[in-house]
Formats: structure tokens, sequence, C-alpha cells
């Protein structure tokens, strides 16, 4: 049974579409990304998901359960972090940490007291005296106190501090291997390389591609850097090289094509310095969002 399953998941405000027949499984046991830009769909997306938001049509199936019926057991169950935490101001940390474990049942302190150590919450600290990044914190112990088999998390890493930041990801890799499914929404790209097996690009409301992270960022591109004062033209000329940039003996460019030719070709000139790096799974997605753009633009040519 998958842990997630979105089917033909739409979302209209009025006539503006939000999202567009969103459909994407999740496994169980996947550490799963979820990545787009600013306004792409992506938190419109989770909370259908949670039934915070209503869809306009299609399903989200959640742990076997539709989003909307079940959505009051299937919120006890989930562990979710959302993108703008939001608490009554008058509230101490403890307070709302307590009412989260009441919800769900659970009579045992010690896993409260371990995730308040390890993300350092200020347990007595109202939270209008708080700031994001500590609003933040009370999130994940909320969303982890009851080793969810689930955890759904929008954008959990904003506003925490490195330290925090490196706890919390260690964590999540831990649960991981337990077991649980993790739906990781990250503005932070390299966060969701670091972590994901499986990662989702949303754009303008539809998923565009889902397939695994490290395919998703390998291709027959290479990012070149070298350093040479000779004039590089008749390569330029020659090979498929895009996007050079010369900053005094500096060269930098991207090469597509089979490197055995091209690295013979360099043999030519008196190079001081040479790397050759695979593409991130930023500009992986870039290239996503250009090949998209191209698309739209022959549709309407």
């Amino acid at each position: 049974m998958p842990a997630i399953e979105l089917k033909k998941l739409t979302k209209f405000f009025g006539a503006v579409p939000a999202v567009l027949e969103a459909s994407l499984t999740v496994e169980e046991g996947d550490f799963f990304g979820f990545v787009g830009p600013n306004g792409s769909g992506k938190s419109t997306t989770i909370r259908m998901m949670m039934n915070y938001v209503r869809p306009t049509s299609g399903t989200a199936t959640i742990l076997g359960m539709d989003s909307r019926s079940q959505s009051g057991k299937l919120k006890k169950m989930v562990g979710y972090v959302p993108s703008e935490v939001d608490y009554y101001m008058d509230m101490r940390a403890m307070e709302v940490i307590r009412y989260a474990a009441a919800m769900r049942g659970l009579q045992d302190k010690s896993r409260i007291d371990q995730l308040c150590d390890l993300f350092e919450v200020d347990t007595v600290r109202r939270i209008s005296h708080m700031s994001l990044g500590n609003r933040k914190k009370i999130a994940l112990v909320t969303a982890l106190l009851h080793s969810p088999k689930l955890l759904i998390l929008d954008e959990p890493t904003s506003g925490l501090d490195s330290l925090i930041k490196r706890r919390f990801k260690d964590l999540l890799v831990e649960e991981n291997q337990k077991g649980a499914t993790i739906f990781f929404c990250n503005h932070d790209i390299g966060e969701v390389q670091e972590l994901c097996g499986r990662t989702a690009i949303i754009r303008k409301g539809s998923i565009l591609e889902v397939a695994n992270t490290d395919n998703l960022s390998s291709s027959d591109t290479r990012r070149v850097k070298l350093k040479t004062t000779d004039n590089l033209s008749a390569l330029f000329t020659l090979f498929q090289i895009n996007d050079p940039v010369v900053t005094g003996d500096l060269v930098t460019f991207s090469y597509r094509g089979v490197m055995d030719p091209f690295i013979k070709a360099l043999a030519n000139y008196e190079i001081q310095d040479l790397q050759v790096s695979l593409p991130s799974l930023e500009d992986a997605i870039i290239r996503f969002y250009e090949k998209k753009l191209e698309q739209e633009a022959a549709d309407h040519a």
C-alpha cells in the first residue's frame, strides 16, 4: 500500500489554477522530495493532502485513508510541519506540545523531553516572545513526538540555525531507517539532494517529473572550470559549449557531449587547472523549467 497517492488533484481559487491534476505515488519507506519555485503549488498540494484546503477535484489517499472523509484520524497519525507555524500567542511552548501529545493519547513524557533537548526548545517561553525559528522547533517536536509512520514536512528547516538543522536532518535519516516515510518539501534544493531518494518537480501547479534524485541531477552535460591564458574560441566552435564566462584567466562553461574527444582537444591548449563536475539537482530543475518554457513557447507559436 502506498503511503501517499494523489490522483489528478486539482485546486482552483476562483478562476485561478493553483494545482492542476497532480498525480504521484510515494511508497512506504520512501524519503521523497517535493521541489518547485515560489507559487508553484507545493504548499497548496500539501494542505490538500492534510485536508486543510479542499480540492476542486481529484483525490488524496494518505496511509490508505481518504484525506477528506478520514481527516480526523489522519491528522492524529501523520507528523505534519506546515510552512507557516501559527499558535495561540499567549500559550507557552510546553503547553502547545502537551496539547499535541494529549490529542494523540500519548502518556510517555520521555519522548517529549528527548526532542525538546535535541532541538533546544525553550519550553517556558510564550509563543508571542518567540522568533520564527523557535516556533518552528515546536512544530518539529509536535510532528515527531508520536514517532509517526509518515512525516509530511513543508519547509521544515526554514528559520532554523545550522546546528538544529543538522540535528533535525540526522533524526529524519534515523526515522526513515526505522521505516518512516518522509515527504520533504523544501526550497533548499541542496537538502533535497542530500536526503531524498526520489523527487517530484512541480511548476505552475503541474508535476513535471518524478524520478530518482540521482537520475534527475545526472546527464550528459558537465560544468567545466579551467584556468588558461589561451584563446578557446576554436574549442567553443567545435564542441557544444554553453554559457561561457571568461574572467581573466579563469574560464567556466557547460559542455554537453562525449568527454573523450573533448579532453583530447583540451590537450592542445596550455591548461593550468581543470575541474569537471556533474550538474547539481538545482541545475537539473532549471533545465526542466527551461524545457517547459520552450514547449509552451512552441505551442503558442
